[in-house]
């Protein structure tokens, strides 16, 4: 087994040592969720919160995280066991940068999926199976291509865990973003629906050939079957439930959505407070233009984007708070540039956010109840900038097209007819809807069901 980060708690194994007495005491086992994700801080953070929320329930969190991960489950207070290669590692690997990972994941994840992930499945699957050992079920997000696999080991029932809506694959309610770009959007005809229908298919198709057989080898090398159906999506391990971690507000369940999907809402986002230095610049003047790209595109916008950033936020009037990451940022008496800030008590002192669309930012976003001009790169974040534009709360432009000029054109008319008290009470609704506890909730309804026998005394 791996070694764990931190100490591991009491309830860690089932069984414990008593001073005076001969053998091993089983103590009762309350029952063992084993979570695990891959991507970014917008992957990571959802499954903190229900580890957290878990852990009110009585269950215990079983975490199995990158190393890096386990670094930030540490600081939430939540022991985690490293599984797989560090962030470095696999950047050494490809020779690469993790700007250009990203990049690459945002563009299209399959080529990563095909030359990484696929590669160490066997070994993070079976670095993952000890942590099964006496749980009661598995829930991981869609890239923990290990989770289904080591669930499917112990004979364990899989719970995914869907971020994004466009994960949904609905021909009623179509994903956007690259390969769907032929659906229509809101299908309002039996031809239109078969349509979205038949693109959907295709794009099944296309995870097919591009994966299945790569994971049936891998699969059989486990002593597993073959790759039953779509890759990443269907999955051999007992599935009673699916869990859609977004607000229904957001995204309402289609009638032709998953089978077993439930949406819990979005978790809560993390602890953090800003720093009074941050505060006071706030304070000293107008409210800002808050910019972001996430934990993992700073970058993707080039070297000229926080320039012209910072550009739009004077054209418009406004002063700017730039979460730059470590890429390079302009400063000025009107700009505060910062590395990060945490985004819950940061949003709602913004004149106007501009974000690339990433789910979790896009929920901070909802709760703030501020105008959004979003920029998405790629992967889920043109669905979510169509959805955010839908509610009525932003308006989008592809990062590709950012200019300052376009930007100005697209923000300042969202500015003139937003209804700040309609976007209020969206925020509140949405804030009141604690997606980790409900999530963790339904969790606890399949452990209970899973519950581990408990043997006798040695």
């Amino acid at each position: 087994m791996n070694d764990h980060i931190g100490t591991p708690p009491p309830q860690w194994s089932g069984v414990r040592r008593l001073p005076g007495l001969k053998g091993r005491i089983p103590r009762p086992r309350r029952g063992a969720v084993v979570l695990t994700t891959v991507g970014s801080l917008g992957d990571l953070y959802p499954v903190l919160a229900i580890a957290r929320a878990l852990e009110l329930t009585g269950l215990e969190p079983r975490l199995a995280l990158s190393p890096e991960d386990c670094d930030v489950a540490r600081r939430w207070g939540l022991l985690a066991t490293p599984v797989g290669p560090s962030q470095a590692e696999i950047c050494a690997r490809l020779g690469v940068t993790r700007d250009q990972i990203a990049a690459e994941v945002l563009r299209d994840a399959g080529p990563l999926i095909r030359d990484v992930a696929i590669p160490m499945l066997a070994k993070m699957t079976t670095a993952l199976a000890p942590l099964c050992d006496g749980a009661s079920c598995v829930a991981g997000t869609t890239f923990a291509l290990n989770a289904p696999l080591a669930a499917e080991m112990a004979r364990l029932p899989y719970v995914p865990l869907l971020l994004q809506p466009m994960l949904q694959f609905s021909a009623l309610d179509p994903p956007r973003g690259r390969g769907f770009g032929a659906m229509i959007p809101a299908p309002r005809s039996r031809p239109a629906i078969a349509w979205n229908r038949l693109i959907i298919r295709a794009a099944r198709a296309v995870l097919r050939r591009r994966h299945a057989a790569d994971l049936t080898k891998v699969r059989m090398g486990l002593g597993l079957p073959p790759e039953p159906g779509t890759p990443l999506l269907e999955h051999r391990a007992a599935v009673p439930l699916r869990l859609g971690l977004w607000h229904p507000r957001f995204a309402p369940l289609p009638e032709d959505a998953p089978d077993g999907l439930i949406t819990t809402g979005f978790p809560p986002p993390p602890d953090g407070t800003l720093d009074p230095e941050v505060e006071r610049w706030i304070e000293a003047g107008p409210a800002p233009l808050v910019v972001t790209l996430g934990s993992i595109a700073q970058d993707l916008g080039g070297a000229e984007f926080w320039s012209e950033a910072a550009d739009l936020a004077h054209a418009m009037g406004l002063r700017a708070v730039l979460l730059h990451g470590q890429a390079t940022a302009p400063t000025g008496p009107d700009i505060l540039p910062l590395p990060y800030a945490p985004h819950a008590p940061l949003f709602p002192q913004a004149a106007a956010i501009l974000h690339h669309g990433g789910i979790g930012t896009s929920a901070e976003a909802l709760r703030a109840g501020r105008p959004q001009l979003v920029v998405p790169v790629g992967g889920d974040q043109p669905d979510n900038a169509a959805r955010l534009t839908a509610l009525g709360v932003a308006a989008a432009l592809p990062l590709r097209r950012f200019t300052p000029a376009r930007a100005k054109d697209a923000l300042e008319p969202l500015l003139d007819r937003f209804d700040y008290p309609a976007a209020a009470e969206l925020g509140a609704e949405i804030a009141a809807l604690d997606g980790a506890g409900e999530a963790a909730l339904h969790l606890a309804r399949v452990a209970l069901k899973h519950r581990p026998h408990v043997v006798g005394m040695d």
